[in-house]
């Protein structure tokens, strides 16, 4: 199968999903699962990386300081979850790349953010030994799958999935009413807005859950989450997305 699928890229080269060019060369993910987005090398190192950032909650910070410290928020007050992991911080490219595949029906991006989602995890693990016992998609409103079709974090987590073999969580988390679009509002906004928007439809049987996003804003939606998957007692919950935003306040 690993023998057709090299000969099937090679006949049919896939096409990078940011300049639009064939990949002659992919790009090269440190610690992959034979990780294969469809990003080309030169996309790849231009993309920016989330290389410093908060312990806690995964925030940029200035670059160069070290990923052991904590940011300010996360001294302030400690989030529900404990732990974040975030490739990119939200600007440039990657902004472009995550708006073309909620609205714009890119849904096959998902695959290529997903292969990169499992590299990172998977080199993460291997550094702690600490694996999720599951996956848990952000839920959306009915409404809001409706309206686009699909949800990118359970397509996203998919990938997750099926590279690293960790089940994925559908059920026991809903969202039990239709909130108002995060994108514009400020922090206090946002957590006013996803305050009680969750709801757990049954026992959940995991003590390490992992909350798949695309991304982090203020952190208010996994936040919420996590309070919820705690009270249910689950012991450790983590959250895995695509890219971190700075803070706005």
């Amino acid at each position: 199968m690993e023998l057709a699928n090299r000969l099937l890229s090679h006949l049919f080269p896939s096409r990078c999903i940011l300049c639009q060019r064939t990949v002659a060369s992919p790009a090269k993910v440190e610690l992959t699962v034979d990780a294969q987005p469809e990003i080309c090398a030169e996309c790849y190192l231009k993309l920016p990386h989330n290389d410093s950032y908060c312990v806690r909650c995964a925030l940029p910070l200035a670059q160069g300081l070290s990923t052991q410290l904590m940011c300010g928020r996360c001294i302030n007050k400690t989030p529900a979850f404990d732990y974040a992991y975030s490739l990119f911080r939200y600007e440039d490219d990657i902004i472009n790349l995550v708006h073309q595949l909620k609205f714009s029906e890119k849904i096959t991006y998902a695959r290529s953010i997903g292969e990169l989602l499992a590299a990172r995890l998977q080199g993460e693990t291997s550094k702690t030994e600490a694996r999720a016992d599951c996956l848990l998609p952000v839920p959306l409103h009915g409404s809001r799958i409706r309206q686009r079709g699909f949800n990118q974090s359970i397509e996203i987590a998919r990938i997750v999935a099926d590279r690293l073999q960790i089940v994925i969580e559908y059920d026991a988390v809903v969202r039990q009413r239709s909130t108002e679009s995060q994108a514009g509002l400020n922090a206090e906004q946002r957590r006013k807005n996803i305050k009680g928007a969750f709801k757990l439809r049954h026992e959940i049987n995991y003590k390490h859950v992992l909350i798949v996003d695309d991304v982090v804003t203020t952190g208010s939606t996994v936040n919420e989450l996590a309070k919820l998957l705690k009270k249910a007692n689950v012991e450790r919950v983590g959250v895995l997305s695509i890219a971190r935003a700075p803070v706005k306040t």
